[in-house]
């Protein structure tokens, strides 16, 4: 298997600069689709509060203050961010100008990242914008497999997306062309052809996919058709080792070890500030209004009018550690290490803190496989 794709090392922020979209996927975690975008003011309000705290955080003086010494991602999020082609410009095109006035060190580090659909790149002003700020960008498609389980579960759009493929692998260079795929109960019977199907006729050598971490009420068989298609995944990897790589079964996500870490989490949740359309800030776009199962969920660090005001609330998201949330069968685990769970989707469940466990069978599963490969991997390897 190839490396993955180097990752700019950065402070993540993210605008969620609408609340529509122009699909409608089977598993999508927001809850609350609806019309309305982010304006422009708020924004701008985000941009300088960031710009002008120098802890906007809270982590200055613990051992995570390494984040604020990093380079800039500026994410965009919807619905799908580039369904608002000219919003999304004008924010990038106001960081630059504010920070190059603050001369702040992030006007030369900066990186802004956004994963699409892949239905929308047929619009001029998507387009334009996204040349304008060509090599700053990292743009992923979210592709989840073969036509059929993607038509399934995307609102019957690969069409939309084959149409302006050769668009997409021209802008990016095939070299840093990627997907973020989604996997839920129905796509188990389909997980090899869709890994074929991305790798053989999309060209694609970057394949990052993962279940998602809300309840997929799997049943006894659709763990064993899980296994079987992972030894037939496994064999195709073996098979594109030098031109492929796939997350579920990497050294980085799919090799299970008893727990490393156990004061760390999962993910960068409670050093991500997210930006809603209502002008609040949430410690991750997972806790956004929208994504939450009740009106009463309402877990906010602060707002563009007063600033960060709820640092603490950063902090509360951070303790949520593997040796604080997880269960005594999860700490005693074999295959732990790798044992993704989403400390956002929790809460917006029950308004709790605790960690998610609907992937449990998946992993061991993922984890057995990725061990199978990567011993016959060193096998081809000294039989060269």
């Amino acid at each position: 298997m190839i490396e993955p794709q180097p990752q700019y090392a950065g402070f993540n922020i993210t605008f969620n600069v609408t609340e529509d979209c122009n699909l409608r996927c089977k598993y999508c975690y927001e809850l609350n689709k609806k019309p309305g975008d982010l304006p422009l003011e708020y924004a701008k309000k985000f941009i300088d509060l960031i710009l002008d705290d120098p802890d906007p955080i809270g982590v200055m003086g613990t051992s995570e203050a390494w984040i604020m010494k990093q380079g800039l991602i500026l994410d965009f999020i919807g619905g799908d961010a580039l369904m608002r082609p000219i919003l999304t410009r004008d924010i990038l095109r106001y960081f630059i100008f504010a920070s190059t006035i603050k001369n702040h060190r992030w006007a030369t580090r900066w990186r802004s990242s956004i994963s699409t659909n892949g239905t929308l790149f047929g619009d001029p002003n998507v387009r334009d914008f996204l040349e304008e700020f060509k090599g700053n960008i990292s743009l992923g498609i979210s592709v989840d497999g073969s036509p059929t389980i993607h038509n399934l579960n995307r609102s019957n759009s690969m069409d939309d997306i084959l149409k302006y493929w050769d668009w997409y692998i021209q802008y990016v260079g095939l070299e840093n062309a990627t997907t973020k795929s989604t996997l839920n109960k129905e796509s188990i019977p389909y997980l090899y052809d869709s890994l074929k199907f991305m790798h053989l006729d999309l060209g694609l050598r970057n394949i990052n996919q993962n279940f998602i971490f809300e309840p997929l009420y799997l049943e006894e068989k659709d763990l064993s058709i899980l296994d079987e298609q992972m030894e037939k995944c496994v064999d195709f990897v073996l098979q594109h080792k030098n031109d492929l790589y796939w997350s579920i079964i990497s050294k980085e996500f799919g090799v299970g070890k008893p727990m490393q870490e156990p004061d760390k989490g999962w993910c960068g949740s409670g050093a991500m500030p997210a930006l809603s359309i209502n002008g609040k800030i949430y410690p991750c776009f997972r806790f956004m209004p929208h994504t939450m199962s009740s009106k009463e969920l309402d877990f906010y660090v602060g707002d563009v009018f007063n600033g960060f005001y709820h640092k603490d609330r950063f902090k509360l998201i951070r303790d949520q550690t593997r040796a604080n949330i997880s269960k005594p069968e999860c700490i005693s685990c074999p295959v732990e290490s790798n044992c993704a769970w989403c400390i956002g989707s929790a809460y917006a469940e029950c308004g709790k803190f605790y960690r998610q466990t609907n992937i449990c069978e998946i992993h061991k599963i993922q984890s057995k496989w990725a061990e199978i490969y990567w011993k016959k991997y060193n096998e081809l390897d000294n039989s060269l």
